[in-house]
């Protein structure tokens, strides 16, 4: 397993099933008329995908501006999604 997190084989598998997730969400959307939007799931699906880039460059070691990057843009994903259920949308 520890091979799996050091090479970026793992980081990347989820990476590739969250922008997957994606993907389906939008086609439903087109193809069925009473399903949710892409737009209601994308801040929370963003956040997951930021986060597993900052979990991946800690482990590399990277520039820590390069992960504290990655956790602001996850931290203001969350905001956004947290801005619509205040709202309502």
């Amino acid at each position: 397993m520890t091979i799996l997190i050091h090479s970026g084989a793992l980081i990347g598998f989820i990476l590739l099933l969250i922008v997957v997730e994606i993907v389906v969400l939008y086609r439903r959307h087109k193809t069925l008329t009473h399903s949710a939007s892409v737009s209601t799931f994308l801040p929370n699906l963003l956040a997951g995908l930021f986060l597993m880039c900052g979990i991946q460059l800690a482990v590399w070691d990277a520039p820590t501006t390069a992960l504290l990057g990655c956790l602001t843009v996850a931290g203001l994903c969350h905001l956004f999604e947290l801005n619509q259920h205040w709202r309502g949308h």
